[in-house]
């Protein structure tokens, strides 16, 4: 089994969807197997990151997906978070139009993805009537299924 060279994933200073981003091009770089990819990225974990794998079922532990969930729900990487991840950005220092473009446009299709809604425009439309409800509604008649 190949190993993949790229530092340990730090909960302080690296944004967990960016470095899923660059593990998994990695693993594809380096013709990584899809099976092996769970134990890849448990070598590169460390604080909370490694609890989560540590906490896995024992027929968890060699699923990438099981994996990858549960870092991202410990991180509250949620459909909630990326909702709020896409309303509050603001063009960072350095960032250019286009990276600022590209990175809330990533976070639009994380919150549809997480939201489980259709990848077209009607259930992008679906997701903003969703949400533009959730946001002007009383709050009594909030109903909200995950």
């Amino acid at each position: 089994m190949k190993t993949l060279k790229l530092p340990t994933f730090n909960e302080d200073k690296d944004d967990l969807d960016a470095y899923f981003n660059r593990f998994e091009c990695a693993c594809q770089a380096y013709a990584v197997k899809p099976e092996n990819w769970s134990i890849q990225l448990a070598r590169l974990l460390q604080g909370r990151a490694l609890e989560v794998y540590q906490r896995l079922a024992d027929s968890d532990v060699t699923s990438y997906e099981k994996l990858k969930e549960g870092l991202l729900k410990r991180f509250k990487l949620s459909e909630a978070g990326y909702r709020s991840r896409f309303k509050k950005s603001r063009l960072e220092n350095g960032e250019t139009p286009e990276q600022f473009v590209e990175r809330i446009r990533k976070y639009l299709r994380k919150w549809r993805e997480m939201a489980n809604f259709e990848e077209t425009y009607e259930g992008l439309e679906d997701l903003i009537v969703r949400d533009q409800y959730l946001l002007k509604c009383p709050k009594d008649l909030q109903t909200y299924e995950t």
